[in-house]
C-alpha cells in the first residue's frame, strides 16, 4: 500500500526528469549553433580587421611619404633659391664689372699698366647687400623653354608612377584624414561588439560547463543504480555480480559470481557460465538497464531459454514484479514454456496461442489466433 502510494510521486519525479533531459539536449543543441555562428561571426571580424589593418598601413605608408616628398620639395625650394640668389648676384656683378671697365676704356684708353691693372682688378667692395635684386636683369638660358617643361612633366609623370606604385591614390589630406576616422570608429564599434560577444561566449561555456557537470553527475548516478539493481537481481538466484561502465571508451562489462557466498566463483569472461546462468546474467542485465530506460513499451521474447525450473521461476517472478512497479509501461513476455503455474490478476494478463495446425497439403492454412 505504502509503495502504491509513493508511485505518483516516483511518477511525478520521473516526468520532471525527462523534461529536464529534454531541454539539456535541446540546449546543448542551441549552443552548438550558436558556437559555429559565433565561430563563423568571429572570422569575418577578422577578415575585418586585416582588411582595416590593411588600409590602415596604407594611409600611415601614404603619409609618411607625402611627409618625405613635402620635405624633399622644401628642401629643393630652399636650394633653388639660394642658387638663384647667387646666380643673380653673380650675374649682377659681371654686368656692373663690364660696365665699369669699359667706362674707364673709353676715359683713359688703353696705354697705362696701372690702368690696366685697374681694368683687370674686379671690384671687391661690391657685395650681395649692395645690389638689389629687381635691378638684375634675366640670364639668357642656352635652351629653351619647352625643354625644361618637358622636364618637369617628366619628373610629374615619375611621381605618379610611384605614386601608383605605393597604392598612394589619395592626394587630399583632409579626405585621407576623414577616411581613416571613419573605419577607426567602425573598428571600435565591431571590437565593442566582440567584446560583448566574448562575454555572451562565457556565460554561455560556464553554462555548458555546469550542465556538463551535472550531467555526470547524473550519469554516475544511473551506472550506480543499473549495478545495484543487477546484484539485487542476481542475489535472488544466490549469485552477485557488478557493471562495469567505461564511459571513456564506451564498453561494458561484467563480472559476476555464482555463488555469493564463495569469493573464488567470480569470473569476468561470460562465456565461462553456463547456459541457464548466462541466460539469467542476460536477463538480469536487461531488467537493470530497463528501470533507467524510458519506453513505453518492452518486449522480451523467449527469456527462459535454457534456464532451469529453478532459474525460470525465479525469473518470471522477478520480471513480473518489475513489470508491476512500473505502471506507466507495458510488458510483453513471450514464452513456449508453461505458465499453469502463474495466477492471473487486474494487472497480469496471459494469452495463449492456439497449437498450428498441421496440414498435409503444402501451402495449406496454418492461422494462429489468440485464446484469452
Amino acid at each position: 500500500k505504502s509503495m502504491n502510494e509513493m508511485l505518483p510521486g516516483i511518477q511525478e519525479i520521473e516526468k520532471r526528469l525527462e523534461e529536464v533531459v529534454a531541454r539539456n539536449e535541446k540546449v546543448s543543441r542551441d549552443l552548438s549553433e550558436a558556437e559555429d555562428r559565433l565561430s563563423k561571426f568571429i572570422k569575418a571580424m577578422h577578415e575585418e580587421e586585416r582588411s582595416l589593418k590593411k588600409r590602415k598601413d596604407r594611409l600611415k605608408s601614404a603619409k609618411e611619404s607625402r611627409a618625405e616628398h613635402l620635405q624633399v620639395v622644401q628642401s629643393k625650394e630652399v636650394e633653388m633659391n639660394k642658387t638663384l640668389n647667387k646666380a643673380q648676384v653673380i650675374t649682377a656683378k659681371a654686368q656692373k664689372t663690364v660696365k665699369k671697365s669699359r667706362q674707364r676704356s673709353r676715359e683713359v684708353g688703353t696705354g697705362g699698366d696701372d690702368d690696366n691693372e685697374d681694368n683687370s682688378q674686379v671690384d671687391q667692395d661690391d657685395t650681395e647687400e649692395d645690389i638689389d635684386p629687381e635691378s638684375i636683369e634675366p640670364m639668357e638660358v642656352p635652351k629653351d623653354p619647352e625643354y625644361y617643361e618637358g622636364k618637369i612633366r617628366r619628373l610629374q609623370k615619375e611621381i605618379e608612377r610611384e605614386k601608383d606604385k605605393r597604392q598612394l591614390t589619395e592626394t587630399d589630406p583632409e579626405v585621407a584624414l576623414e577616411k581613416y576616422i571613419r573605419a577607426k570608429k567602425a573598428l571600435d564599434s565591431k571590437l565593442e561588439t566582440i567584446d560583448t560577444i566574448e562575454e555572451h561566449v562565457e556565460h554561455l561555456v560556464e553554462d555548458l560547463n555546469n550542465r556538463k557537470k551535472m550531467w555526470r553527475h547524473f550519469r554516475s548516478h544511473i551506472s550506480e543504480m543499473t549495478n545495484n539493481n543487477f546484484d539485487e537481481i542476481l542475489n535472488r538466484k544466490g549469485s552477485s555480480g557488478k557493471i562495469e561502465f567505461d564511459h571513456k571508451s564506451k564498453a561494458l562489462g561484467l563480472v559476476v559470481q555464482k555463488d555469493n557466498k564463495d569469493g573464488t566463483s567470480q569470473t569476468a569472461d561470460v562465456k565461462a557460465l553456463s547456459g541457464g546462468e548466462r541466460s539469467y546474467t542476460t536477463l538480469a542485465l536487461l531488467l537493470a538497464l530497463g528501470e533507467s530506460l524510458e519506453t513505453p513499451f518492452r518486449v522480451m521474447d523467449e527469456f527462459d531459454v535454457f534456464l532451469d525450473p529453478v532459474a525460470r521461476r525465479i525469473a518470471l517472478q522477478t520480471m513480473i514484479g518489475v513489470a508491476k512497479d512500473f505502471e506507466h509501461r507495458q510488458f510483453i513476455f513471450i514464452t513456449p514454456q508453461d505458465l499453469s503455474n502463474i495466477k492471473t490478476d487486474p494487472k497480469l494478463k496471459i494469452f495463449h496461442m492456439k497449437p498450428p495446425i498441421r496440414s498435409n497439403i503444402v501451402g495449406g492454412p496454418t492461422q494462429q489466433t489468440l485464446d484469452c
